[in-house]
C-alpha cells in the first residue's frame, strides 16, 4: 500500500499576507508513515475538485485566530481574538468533503473548534471571562510540555481501557466547547469540566478532535504517539475500503 497522503490546511492571521505551518504537524504525520501536504486556504470548489483525489486523510490544524461567532449564532465577545475569514471558509469546505466521503479526520485545537461548530455546536468565546477556573488552559510557553490533566472516557478512541484514565496534556487556548455538535461524543474533560476531546459517533467515519496539541509531544509521550498511530491506521483502513466517489 502506498504511503497515505495527509492534507493539513495552512494557518494565517488576518493581517498577514503569508501562510504559516508549525513544523511539528508535518513531522508527526511523517513519523507515522504519512506524506503531509499543506493546503493553501483557497476556498474554491474547483481547487478542491482537483486536489481531493490525492487526499487519504485530514489533519485540521490549530491557529492563533478564532472562528467568527456568527457561525454559531452569537455576537462577538469583547475578548474575541482575530478572525480569519479565509480559514473559516476553507475549513467548511474541507469538513463538508470529509463528512460526505467519510475521510478520516484528526482535528486539533482551533481545528477541533471548527469541527464542533460545523456540526452545529457552540463555543465559549473566552474561558477567563466566562468560567472561573484554576486550570491553566492558555499556557504560551514551549518549555511547558504539560499544563493540566484530562480525564479520558473508557473504551474510547483515546483510551481503550474499560476504566477512566487521567493523563497530562499541553494547553494553549482561550476558547472552549460549550455545546458539542451533532454526532460528536465527548470523551475527555479537564478538571474544571471543560470538554477536551470528542469522537464521532458514526462507526464508518473516523473522527477525533482534541483541544490540546498532540503533535508537539508525539515523540515524547504515549498518548500523543497513540493518537497519530491510531489515526494513520484508520486512514489505511479507509484506503483499503476504497474512497467513495
Amino acid at each position: 500500500m502506498p504511503h497515505p497522503i495527509i492534507a493539513i490546511q495552512a494557518q494565517k492571521l488576518p493581517h498577514e499576507n503569508f501562510y504559516r505551518m508549525p513544523v511539528k504537524y508535518t513531522t508527526a504525520i511523517f513519523a507515522n508513515g504519512g506524506m503531509p501536504i499543506i493546503l493553501p486556504l483557497l476556498a474554491s470548489p474547483e481547487y478542491f475538485d482537483r486536489i481531493w483525489p490525492l487526499v487519504d486523510g485530514i489533519v485540521l490544524s490549530g491557529c492563533h485566530s478564532d472562528l467568527d461567532p456568527l457561525l454559531y449564532g452569537e455576537a462577538p465577545h469583547p475578548k474575541l481574538g482575530p478572525i480569519t475569514e479565509e480559514r473559516d471558509r476553507f475549513d467548511w469546505l474541507l469538513l463538508q468533503r470529509a463528512h460526505q466521503e467519510r475521510v478520516p479526520l484528526l482535528a486539533i485545537c482551533r481545528g477541533f473548534q471548527s469541527l464542533n461548530v460545523f456540526r452545529g455546536g457552540k463555543l465559549m468565546q473566552d474561558i477567563a471571562s466566562e468560567l472561573p477556573t484554576q486550570v491553566e488552559h492558555e499556557v504560551d510557553d514551549p518549555r511547558r510540555l504539560h499544563a493540566h490533566a484530562v480525564r479520558l472516557a473508557p473504551a474510547s478512541l483515546l483510551n481503550p481501557l474499560p476504566r477512566e484514565a487521567i493523563l497530562p496534556v499541553n494547553s494553549e487556548h482561550h476558547q472552549a466547547l460549550r455545546e458539542p455538535g451533532n454526532g460528536l461524543r465527548p470523551i475527555a474533560w479537564a478538571e474544571d469540566g471543560l470538554i477536551e476531546a470528542v469522537q464521532g459517533e458514526e462507526a464508518s467515519h473516523y473522527v477525533l478532535g482534541m483541544q490540546w496539541h498532540p503533535e508537539r509531544t508525539h515523540d515524547l509521550d504515549e498518548l500523543s504517539r497513540d493518537i497519530f498511530e491510531n489515526f494513520m491506521q484508520a486512514v489505511r483502513a479507509h484506503m483499503q475500503r476504497g474512497k467513495q466517489y
